[in-house]
């Protein structure tokens, strides 16, 4: 399971989170490629919606939200 900071994820906590984001969502199989994702949380935080729709067209705006989500509740942890 990944870190709960996206900011730390590695290749694997990435694909993982892609995968379970992918049945929360009830994408069909093969929405989510996760060889278009071949980076770590610190280069997914770089992405606008803008990539992740390109990434993934039926979805991506639902896996953009999310992440964010994620990477806003991480910061708010981590803040004084």
């Amino acid at each position: 399971m990944y870190c709960v900071d996206p900011r730390q994820w590695s290749r694997d906590d990435v694909h993982s989170w892609l995968r379970q984001m992918s049945l929360r969502f009830n994408m069909a199989h093969g929405d989510v490629d996760t060889t278009r994702f071949m980076m770590n949380g610190r280069a997914l935080c770089l992405m606008n919606a803008d990539m992740f729709l390109y990434r993934v067209p039926r979805g991506g705006d639902k896996l953009h939200d999310d992440f964010q989500r994620r990477l806003l509740s991480a910061v708010m942890l981590t803040c004084d």
